[in-house]
């Protein structure tokens, strides 16, 4: 008789993919925030002024924020979503502050 083969992984793969999409992009944001601010100090040091690179580099930096939020958000929420209710509203209450969090960076970007 075959023996019968178990998949005892928590991870769908649907899910598992969307965060390694999310972490993707918000790495490569994160990189292309960097060099715009990089270069905007550069040009800065050099006497250039460009009154929108901090919005620019702002927003590229909120961007990344974002997509690296969601990627932990839903590998913490593949984390705590087959533990005890305590653990899942642990989790419910620091991903409304992350939340908050995120909407004072925007708040910070662009006003």
């Amino acid at each position: 008789m075959a023996k019968k083969k178990t998949n005892n992984s928590s991870t769908s793969t649907s899910n598992y993919s969307l965060v390694k999409v999310c972490a993707f992009w918000g790495v490569v944001l994160a990189g292309i925030a960097g060099l715009v601010s990089f270069i905007l100090n550069l040009l800065g040091k050099c006497g250039v002024h460009i009154d929108w690179g901090n919005k620019v580099a702002g927003a590229c930096s909120l961007i990344a924020q974002i997509a690296l939020f969601v990627s932990a958000w839903l590998a913490a929420w593949d984390y705590v979503k087959y533990k005890s209710q305590g653990w899942r509203i642990i989790f419910w209450v620091f991903f409304v502050l992350g939340l908050l969090g995120l909407v004072g960076l925007g708040l910070g970007t662009w006003f």
